[in-house]
């Protein structure tokens, strides 16, 4: 897929620039995750950029983060048995930001025909499951991206796509089909404990709870450059949802202030939860 922002993180290229050189400004973003320093530097070129434009810089720094919080756990002795190819989550309601909706329809159109065929199909069969379902009263269906209003809604949410035993409309033969575009929900989402009990088995699994939720960090930069409310967009829906607002992929903002405005929204959650919680489930 090809990039317009030339945007660079930790030295190698997320964007169109080759290197710092080509950057008109570096952008430090500095954390303290369990007390193990974590530090980006982020060259951000000049000129206007998209919301789809930012999701490169949050993988890296989800990716940052969740090293740092699964390395002192393990360092501490837990057990974290999640790894590519289980699948165990794979049927849980996963969020999607605007940003990385967008993006993800940028993706799967630049596939092969074959295999975008494949996905739209799947996407199709689950949206009409879903939409047969009506989900609770609280949760404004028709939009297919307004976020629930409180815990207890999102719970209720959750509880709701859970019982409709859905798979993942990417999961296919045991394997992620977007795995490498795969959502921060996925990428951050991690138990401490027992695989079978992820699967419904003997022993207990506990939720790794990020100090950042990166899904959270990018739904409020929409937010605040939109003018709207914040959006959370379901994974099986995403096709259906991008088509319908593919307009908001061609706004920009100056690529420097996003990612100024980013880096600041990602510090100021970071210092509100400075240790990760761990819960049980």
């Amino acid at each position: 897929m090809a990039e317009n922002l030339p945007i660079t993180v930790g030295g190698e290229p997320s964007g169109a620039g080759d290197s710092y050189g080509s950057c008109a400004e570096i952008i430090g973003l500095e954390l303290d995750i369990l007390g193990k320093p974590v530090n980006l530097r982020i060259g951000v070129g000049q000129g206007q950029a998209r919301l789809t434009d930012i999701v490169p810089l949050a993988q890296a720094v989800c990716t940052k983060i969740t090293d740092a919080v699964l390395e002192r756990i393990r360092s501490d002795g837990g057990c974290i048995p999640c790894r590519k190819g289980c699948s165990a989550c794979c049927s849980s309601l996963v969020p999607l930001s605007v940003s990385e909706a967008l993006r993800l329809r940028e993706a799967i159109l630049a596939m092969p025909e074959s295999q975008r065929r494949l996905m739209q199909q799947s996407c199709l069969l689950v949206a009409q499951r879903i939409l047969k379902r009506k989900p609770p009263k609280s949760f404004v269906a028709q939009t297919a991206g307004t976020s629930p209003n409180s815990l207890d809604e999102g719970n209720m949410v959750a509880s709701w796509y859970r019982n409709l035993n859905l798979a993942c409309p990417f999961h296919y033969k045991g394997v992620c089909t977007i795995y490498e575009q795969r959502p921060l929900a996925c990428r951050e989402h991690f138990v401490k404990g027992s695989a079978r009990a992820c699967k419904g088995g003997r022993g207990t699994a506990e939720e790794v709870k990020m100090p950042v939720q990166m899904v959270a960090a990018l739904a409020q930069l929409a937010s605040e450059l939109e003018g709207t409310g914040v959006e959370a967009v379901m994974l099986p829906l995403v096709l259906v949802w991008a088509q319908e607002n593919v307009e908001r992929a061609k706004q920009t903002w100056p690529a420097a202030m996003m990612v100024e405005r980013f880096v600041e929204i990602v510090k100021v959650m970071a210092s509100k939860n400075s240790t990760a919680v761990i819960t049980q489930t």
